[in-house]
């Protein structure tokens, strides 16, 4: 039960053992699920879908006295709270309680609040807390994905005003030069060019 308890604390406030960072005031709908009314998030309709028994309290705001109206924590605390008592009383009689104790047990209010936590509310509120982090791990990595688009858009746009603006103007001038050089041996002959030192000079400066 004590790791169980460790493992809820570092969802929502984080572990560094167990590299969880925590979900606290990281989305506003899972502080309201956590910490707000439960109850506006969980339906009776999907409380009763978690299970194929015949649930007998389907007003959330009722259930362990209105527990699910102070937060999904609150909800959770108080199952292990229950959970916790169900286990001192089976180590104090062994495992093996009598009959009547074991009646006893299961007629109390706080037996029927654990098991309407354990096989239908708890579950709806999980499936939902659930839900909402994937929506929110969704979101995040669209996010993601928009501003890596954005930085290749960014990427895309100087790549194309470096060959526009720089690129572009220095193939230009290399291609008029060149032809400058070709137009200059069709017009003066190679054994001439070479013969003459300072038409081989400019030449050779050319290229």
């Amino acid at each position: 039960m004590a790791q169980l308890a460790h493992y809820q604390q570092a969802l929502l406030f984080g572990d560094e053992q167990l590299e969880l960072y925590g979900s606290i005031r990281t989305s506003a709908e899972l502080d309201e699920l956590n910490f707000g009314n439960a109850c506006k998030f969980i339906t009776s309709e999907l409380a009763v879908s978690q299970n194929f028994g015949d649930l007998t309290q389907k007003n959330c705001t009722a259930v362990g006295k209105g527990v699910l109206t102070n937060g999904l924590n609150g909800a959770v605390q108080l199952y292990l709270q229950l959970v916790g008592a169900v286990i001192t009383l089976t180590d104090a009689t062994q495992g093996v309680p009598s009959m009547a104790q074991l009646i006893a047990s299961i007629a109390t209010p706080d037996f029927v609040t654990l098991s309407e936590l354990l096989f239908w509310w708890l579950p709806a509120g999980f499936s939902i807390e659930t839900n909402i982090y994937f929506q929110e791990q969704i979101n995040s990595l669209e996010r993601f994905v928009a501003l890596r688009c954005m930085m290749l858009a960014v990427f895309l746009s100087a790549l194309a005003l470096c060959v526009l603006f720089m690129f572009e103007p220095l193939v230009y001038e290399m291609d008029m030069h060149v032809k400058r050089v070709r137009a200059l041996l069709v017009m003066i002959p190679a054994e001439v060019a070479m013969s003459t030192a300072s038409l081989r000079k400019a030449l050779v400066s050319a290229l």
